[in-house]
């Protein structure tokens, strides 16, 4: 998933503006690692960055993990199915 697209997911499944989205993106590109490393630290930015509570700060940070992780899951499956 590129960066465009995870915007407009984000944007869609989080009923978020595209600067919003953008903010999202730019947090998760700087700090996630994967797994729940970080988690309340980009939390808590998220909150922070886009003035929401910390209960929807964690359903973007859920949402987000989500797609970054189906990005690369499907990244993983494109690589078997080629062969």
């Amino acid at each position: 998933m590129n960066e465009a697209d995870f915007i407009q997911e984000m944007m869609k499944q989080a009923n978020l503006s595209e600067a919003q989205g953008g903010m999202v993106n730019e947090i998760f590109q700087s700090n996630f690692i994967g797994g729940d490393k970080n988690k309340n630290m980009i939390v808590n930015l998220i909150a922070e960055k886009l003035g929401v509570d910390q209960a929807q700060a964690e359903m973007i940070y859920t949402i987000g993990a989500g797609l970054l992780a189906t990005g690369v899951l499907n990244k993983i499956m494109g690589i078997f199915k080629r062969k």
